[in-house]
């Protein structure tokens, strides 16, 4: 039996539309707005896994876990879609009991449907009507009949059980991967469900048949794919049931409730409610559940005998005649009646709703609206008080708890606060918040009773302990965090004037380096792994492989280096991931050997390359290697100019002994010059002498004994002085010298290389995230026991901020009965089992995800097989 039926199509042209109905009049009064918000969660996967892998998504299941009660409500929720002539559609069914809905005929009845729109489109288009609005409101009002007619269907079970979905079992499939995640299940938002919080293990298999690598053509490979089956799928149902339980409630049930609690505020005489006075009001709470249950007995009583008094009336005429029964009544008190009038007054507002167009009425025709708002009431009636007294004391702890994490936050959080302290205050303090609200609605969906304040908040406090103590922090931070904490620092540092936000050069370039990485991390890395794995390329990989007899490592180093239409930092990346694989030793593998080492490489590569101290390592090993780079230019610079040194010394030398032999030379030649010049001057000097004696004239007086001398004899001058020797020229000598020692002239030192501003760029960001990671890492432990301190304090400050907290008992009562007991798929959890994929190129391959649940671990089995 179905419980709802969501339909979701996409036209030709693009449009969407959408038909909702079942489970409460709420859900069909908002059919458009419901299933249009639902189908964007289905799209997301399915296009993932057309886009990734090329495969149809058949049907997907979640069972649906509940707490014991009396409610009745749904078993399974499935999804299943088809498409036809280029319209998509889909639908979304709530299901009373599983099995109801085969995949393979749904499947089949889904495509029949969406030719049917496909035609009235084409209709539509061929006779001139003007597609937008008045094209699209026949193909809503077509699609509101066909899901009418679905939701009937499954009623009647005629999607139940084929022979196709018994062939395909667990034993018939050939398994290609088995995940294992770890999961908890979360209560942050209401209905529950369950959170991945990590990949436990992946492991791939090798092929089981004699086709070998060829085998690897068929399989799911891609990294986006594997995340949408073994994450986005196990974590859909929730958000699925969430937006079907926003609607899923009867208004009539409502709006009782609401009148109810306005009838309650008047009695009590109060809008809120402290922790004080509550004891001071369980007597008038009590007092108030007798005549509320009283008063819905009296009423049921005045109904019944209206709807068999067989009047004709206007349904002000009903109604004017159901309050002067109620007015009249000895069955009720003055109270009872105050609170039946009320009901009464919502009951006929219901039966306005269903009767717009009708001036009269007989009483019978109001029957079954009038019964079915009574039946509402009774509910109401059995479990308002519990209600109100559960949220007066969740109310009171929740709201004591928020103040004192209020306090804590003001306190710890200012101003002038380090921006590393920050963000992990803000990661603590969010996790805290979080699991806060996870543990009353936790309460709330176990349907735990507690009458004291202070037992519940023991058990949450308790709670959230547990909880924190296996809180990794390193899970809850990204490098888009590491990155925001980098930014901060950035601006404070390089900005003019400091702190203003204006960077300079420099601060922008380390900004746009930080933009490169982030992108780097949300798409360069994630699109090289999904292409290494798409099937496209995998299968001309192997096709090259098998006829070429080349390797795995070959056929992917060729198709990297021939994806023309990638750019530059993709292929960058996607050679790194070439050469790290090549280090990866697999030369000695045979081909499927090779190949699953590729998948179990490139998901293991995907894993670790995009957390935070990943990033960090890969901007140090940049800085590093330019630094390297830049070191060795230094050192080559250094050896060269130590050489020219060396060669600059023996010219200095040279030509000092150069210098000064030149100078010696002349200085000896210069003396022997100045001797010379003397020699001569004395050699000139005798000369002169000789000669003036050689001519000098005898006296007149002879003297005696001078007869007989002949007067033309000369004087004896003795032998004549030797001229002295003239020095050699210096020329030849200085000649000599220069020959042996000539003139050199020094080289010039070439330039110190300077760091070019990529260098300085890449050390300077990488000294700031090293910095702020290290600075995390030393932090991260005084926070945690900061919070952890602050957690086992909680229930004490949480007892002492309680007695000034005030209750609403309007809009908060209301939403809390809302969400406990008028909205039915709150208490549901949901937990998913299988997923069907189809190759739309092979039909008959048909890919089973059977998922298993063991505590806090999901299982995950992908493989296909062949129908027969």
């Amino acid at each position: 039996m179905a419980s709802a039926s969501v339909l979701g199509v996409t036209t030709g042209l693009g449009y969407p539309l959408g038909s909702a109905i079942g489970t409460g009049n709420v859900l069909e009064e908002h059919s458009e707005t419901a299933s249009m918000n639902i189908a964007p969660l289905i799209f997301s996967i399915r296009d993932t896994l057309l886009s990734a892998e090329n495969l149809e998504l058949l049907s997907i299941e979640w069972d649906l876990d509940r707490k014991p009660g009396p409610q009745i409500v749904p078993e399974q929720l499935v999804v299943a879609g088809g498409s036809e002539g280029g319209t998509g559609s889909h639908v979304c069914v709530l299901t009373w009991e599983k099995g109801v809905v085969d995949p393979f005929k749904i499947d089949a009845y889904m495509k029949v449907l969406a030719k049917k729109i496909a035609d009235v489109e084409t209709a539509i288009l061929n006779n001139e009507i003007t597609y937008e609005p008045e094209g699209l409101a026949v193909m809503g009002d077509f699609a509101d009949r066909l899901n009418s007619v679905l939701f009937v269907d499954m009623i009647d079970r005629r999607f139940q059980g084929s022979w196709d979905s018994q062939q395909v079992k667990a034993d018939s499939v050939d398994v290609d991967l088995e995940a294992k995640m770890n999961i908890r299940d979360d209560f942050t938002i209401l209905p529950p469900g369950p959170k991945v919080t990590s990949v436990k293990e992946l492991e791939f298999r090798l092929p089981s048949s004699a086709a070998g690598i060829k085998e690897f053509e068929n399989r799911v490979l891609t990294p986006s794919a594997i995340k949408a089956l073994t994450v986005d799928v196990p974590e859909a149902g929730q958000a699925i049931l969430r937006e079907l339980n926003e609607y899923a409630y009867s208004q009539e049930e409502a709006d009782i409730v609401k009148s109810t609690i306005e009838v309650l505020r008047s009695h009590l005489n109060r809008e809120q409610v402290t922790l004080a006075e509550l004891s001071s009001l369980e007597g008038d709470i009590a007092d108030f559940g007798k005549q509320l249950q009283s008063s819905v007995t009296g009423l049921e009583h005045i109904v019944e005998d209206h709807v068999g008094s067989g009047k004709a009336l206007s349904i002000d005429g009903h109604r004017e005649a159901i309050l002067s029964a109620v007015a009249q009544s000895s069955e009720l008190s003055a109270r009872s009646r105050s609170m039946a009038e009320a009901m009464a007054e919502e009951m006929m507002k219901s039966v306005a709703r269903e009767n717009l167009q009708r001036d009269e009425i007989r009483a019978w025709e109001l029957k079954s609206t009038l019964r079915y708002s009574i039946d509402h009431a009774k509910r109401i009636s059995q479990y308002f008080i519990g209600q109100l007294q559960q949220y007066l004391v969740l109310s009171s702890a929740r709201s004591a708890f928020q103040v004192a994490l209020s306090e804590f936050r003001k306190e710890v959080l200012t101003e002038d606060m380090d921006s590393t302290d920050q963000i992990l205050f803000e990661k603590f303090y969010g996790e805290v918040k979080a699991q806060l609200e996870a543990a009353f609605a936790k309460q709330q969906y176990s349907r735990g009773r507690f009458n004291e304040l202070s037992s519940l908040m023991e058990s949450v406090t308790r709670e959230m302990i547990d909880v924190f103590r296996l809180t990794d922090v390193w899970s809850l931070i990204g490098f888009d965090d590491v990155s925001r904490v980098a930014k901060a620092e950035i601006e404070k540092k390089h900005s003019v004037p400091e702190g203003t936000g204006n960077l300079t050069e420099y601060g922008r370039s380390l900004m746009n380096m930080l933009e490169i990485f982030e992108a780097l991390v949300s798409d360069t890395i994630p699109d090289v792994a999904d292409t290494i794995l798409s099937k496209p390329l995998v299968r001309r990989m192997i096709d090259e492989m098998v006829e070429q007899n080349t390797s795995v490592l070959e056929v992917l180093s060729n198709a990297v280096e021939g994806a023309a239409e990638k750019p530059d930092i993709w292929k960058a990346e996607a050679r790194d991931w070439v050469s790290d694989f090549r280090g990866e030793g697999i030369d000695a593998l045979d081909s499927p050997e090779a190949m699953l080492s590729l998948l179990q490489f490139v998901h293991e590569k995907l894993g670790a390359a995009v957390t935070p101290s990943a990033m960090a390592d890969r901007v140090k090993t940049e800085a590093d290697l330019m630094e390297q780079e830049y070191q060795k230019r230094l050192n080559e610079w250094n050896e060269e100019r130590e050489r020219i040194e060396a060669e600059n010394e023996r010219i200095r030398a040279n030509n000092e002994k150069r210098e000064e032999l030149l100078r010696v030379a002349k200085e000896e030649h210069d003396a022997r010059l100045i001797e010379y010049e003397a020699k001569l001057r004395h050699y000139q000097d005798l000369m002169q002498q000789r000669r003036v004696q050689s001519v000098r004239v005898p006296e007149p007086d002879v003297p005696e004994g001078a007869e007989g001398l002949d007067a033309d004899t000369k004087p004896d001058l003795g032998p004549p002085p030797v001229e002295p020797a003239k020095p050699a020229p210096i020329g030849p000598r200085l000649k000599e010298i220069e020959d042996q020692y000539p003139a050199e002239e020094a080289k010039a030192v070439p330039a110190k290389p300077e760091p070019d501003s990529l260098l300085t760029r890449y050390t300077g960001l990488r000294d700031l995230l090293d910095g702020k990671l290290a600075d995390m890492k030393d932090r991260e432990k005084s926070m945690e026991d900061l919070f952890a301190r602050r957690v086992l304090r909680l229930q004490a400050e949480g007892m002492e901020a309680a007695k000034s907290v005030s209750i609403d008992i309007g809009t908060g009562l209301f939403d809390h009965i809302m969400q406990s007991r008028v909205r039915r798929l709150g208490g549901l959890l949901p937990r998913v089992s299988r997923v069907y994929l189809r190759d739309p190129k092979s039909p008959d391959l048909v890919y089973l995800v059977s998922y298993k649940h063991f505590g806090d671990t999901l299982s995950v089995s992908i493989g296909s097989t062949s129908l027969r």
